[in-house]
């Protein structure tokens, strides 16, 4: 190494060598922040546009965030209003982000219906004070989801072979999904950040919630 090399290298070090080591973790420190906020900032932009791309794939509204603002796009596809959002739930000093996908139907079905997926656990305390499920009598079915609602029969008789066979397949790639009176919705955790995959829930959803509830989509009036 040349002369002048030798010594700049030497001063080099011995500067390093008199800066406190405090100081060296505050810089090592404040980088690391920096590289995160710029990776951050990167991946929402990418989001934001990924949700863009899915609302016009799918005509519909997307409202763009703010700096720190939740995800929304909304509107109709094939009849069905349909609902993407994301959301934060806090429980003590952690919080967890969540993505919501809900497709509502045309009208009630006017059964006080709820059907979630069956969780032992939970499904035993609720009988054990007295809540009772309904039975399809499909042992499958009823081992795999748990069915609430005002009137038995009518919902048996809704629940036909080809709308378990619809829910059933869903539940196998969107697992949690729940039917209510008045809409079918998916909620999974973290942020769906792909336009493919943005487009492919709604798609799937509004599908089965068409399967469920296009009888109760309003006919156009005749000419």
């Amino acid at each position: 190494m040349p002369p002048t090399l030798d010594l700049l290298a030497v001063g080099t070090f011995r500067l390093l060598g008199e800066i406190p080591t405090a100081l060296l973790v505050i810089l090592a420190v404040t980088l690391v922040v920096v590289f995160i906020i710029r990776l951050a900032i990167r991946i929402r932009k990418k989001t934001i546009a990924a949700w863009a791309q899915a609302a016009e794939d799918l005509g519909i509204n997307f409202n763009r965030p703010g700096t720190f603002g939740s995800y929304l796009m909304e509107g109709t596809v094939a009849g069905f209003h349909v609902k993407v959002h994301t959301y934060t739930q806090s429980s003590g000093e952690n919080s967890k982000t969540y993505n919501q996908f809900a497709v509502r139907f045309p009208q009630s079905l006017e059964m006080g219906l709820k059907l979630s997926r069956e969780v032992k656990f939970f499904s035993s305390i609720a009988k054990a004070l007295g809540g009772q499920d309904i039975v399809t009598g499909d042992e499958s079915f009823d081992s795999t989801f748990v069915i609430k609602g005002d009137n038995p029969e009518a919902i048996q008789e809704f629940l036909t072979e080809e709308r378990k066979q619809q829910i059933q397949e869903l539940q196998t790639t969107h697992k949690g999904m729940v039917v209510t009176d008045t809409e079918l919705s998916w909620t999974r955790g973290g942020v769906v950040r792909k336009t493919e995959d943005l487009v492919g829930h709604v798609t799937e959803l509004t599908r089965v919630a068409f399967v469920l509830a296009g009888h109760l989509a309003k006919l156009p009036a005749a000419q």
